[in-house]
């Protein structure tokens, strides 16, 4: 029987809510699964234009040595950088998984190249997917559409439908034509974070949500109702909920991901004109997260990033700044002061201590190297080379927000699950809406992460909905 005669009411054997790698991950692997025994639907609060959520803007770096192959350490860096509390079934599983799932996104189309980046990853290479996020949304979509997924585009789910035992039976929507319940036998969120819900930020995160800049376009579509809708079904919470993904960026830039990765080779001052933070702690790939986060807590929500000429011994620094408007620049800190609007005296003051506490020596831009500080708070523990060669350049970084870390716990087939772990029927997830980070992000996992267990979510859910019509 098709799934038209069985289900004239067009009941999704499998509703998807979101479009991004999760999403489409999901929808396309259920639609696979079901070989043509069901429906898919897929409903995107955004416009068919504008869909993809945060992996259309991403690069999408993968933590990969190669396409089959994790990157050494893997699975201790997950569990390292959470302090443990990533459930390791969670990064076994992904490793498991790996394999079969990079197989498949190859099978309809995806290439991918190793790409060694610059400053963030410089000592760790990635591998990305030909087009970035985009590309990898392009080939799923293209297979969606060739297996007959229907998308519902301009359409947000806003609350689960259960029947009286619990098993999620259908999704609220409006859209375009008003209010309306889509009835499913199985729903997988796929949704995002609350990274673009100033009330979540505020509640859940503290400080001033207002000063948060969005990565790319794509956080403001982020509202949290995914996670919101399963919470009030009755699952469990995972991942850290005061935290999220930080990227320092220019806050002059309109483009999206605007970073500036170069901190390490100046100083970084807040609007009184003073440092507060060890600049050169570590690499940045290692310390670019923290800096973000630190800047978030200063006034205003906005620092300096201050160098000068001696900058031009970091080769190709300026592929470390992505930010389209060029840096302030002065022949002394006070011009420079006032061109950036700080008190020139508590600036000058600032540089004058932070250059009397450098010592010499060997400068090396490619790895720590010991060039520090001495009798200053807070030190400089590598790369302190005086300010004593203007012209002096300088750029406003602030900090953006790029996904929330907080969202739902799901098992081991990304079945949406209640604080006593048993599974809530008829309900998955996948991708940023779920919580497995703690602490420091793990750079190169979040599209990744989404792929894999959007498929595995995909999978389960078709297989679920094949058997409740086998049993109805």
């Amino acid at each position: 029987m098709t799934a038209a005669a069985r289900d004239p009411d067009g009941t999704a054997d499998v509703l998807v809510i979101g479009s991004g790698i999760a999403g489409l991950s999901a929808a396309v692997s259920a639609a696979e699964a079901l070989d043509g025994r069901g429906r898919v639907t897929v409903v995107d609060r955004a416009g068919e234009a504008e869909a993809g959520g945060n992996t259309r803007w991403t690069s999408a770096y993968f933590r990969l040595d190669d396409v089959y192959e994790p990157a050494a350490n893997f699975a201790d860096d997950l569990m390292a950088f959470s302090a443990g509390k990533t459930p390791r079934w969670y990064v076994d599983t992904l490793l498991d998984r790996l394999p079969e799932t990079m197989e498949w996104i190859q099978s309809h189309g995806a290439r991918f190249r190793p790409l060694q980046t610059y400053f963030v990853t410089s000592a760790r290479p990635r591998l990305q997917p030909r087009g970035g996020g985009e590309g990898l949304l392009q080939v799923l979509r293209a297979a969606a559409r060739d297996l007959g997924v229907t998308f519902r585009y301009l359409t947000t789910a806003q609350e689960l439908v259960t029947d009286p035992a619990g098993r999620v039976t259908g999704v609220r929507v409006s859209g375009p034509e008003g209010a309306a319940v889509l009835p499913a036998r199985t729903v997988v969120i796929a949704s995002g974070g609350f990274e673009g819900d100033p009330d979540s930020l505020t509640e859940h995160l503290g400080g001033n949500a207002a000063t948060l800049l969005p990565i790319a376009p794509s956080v403001h579509g982020n509202r949290g109702e995914g996670i919101r809708m399963a919470l009030s079904a009755g699952a469990a919470r995972a991942g850290q909920w005061d935290s999220f993904h930080a990227e320092p960026v220019d806050p002059r830039s309109k483009d999206a991901e605007a970073i500036v990765m170069v901190y390490p080779y100046g100083i970084l001052v807040d609007r009184t004109g003073q440092r507060f933070i060890d600049e050169g702690r570590g690499t940045v790939d290692e310390t670019y997260e923290s800096t973000a986060r630190a800047i978030w807590t200063r006034p205003g929500g906005t620092a300096w990033f201050i160098t000068d000429q001696h900058i031009n011994q970091v080769e190709g620094y300026q592929r470390g700044v992505l930010s389209p408007v060029g840096p302030v620049a002065a022949d002394s800190i006070v011009d420079l002061a006032a061109a950036l609007g700080l008190p020139a005296d508590a600036l000058a003051d600032t540089v004058t201590a932070y250059n009397a506490a450098t010592t010499g020596g060997a400068f090396d831009w490619r790895r720590p190297d010991g060039l520090g500080t001495q009798g200053i708070d807070p030190p400089k523990s590598n790369w302190a080379l005086p300010l004593d060669m203007p012209p002096f350049l300088a750029y406003p970084v602030a900090c953006a927000i790029v996904f929330t870390f907080g969202g739902l716990a799901t098992d081991a087939n990304a079945q949406v699950v209640r604080d006593d772990q048993s599974p809530i029927p008829g309900l998955y997830a996948a991708g940023e809406c779920t919580g497995v980070y703690y602490h420091k992000y793990p750079g190169g996992t979040s599209v990744l992460r989404g792929m894999v267990f959007g498929r595995i979510a995909g999978r389960s859910a078709a297989g679920a909905a094949l058997a409740v019509v086998g049993h109805a």
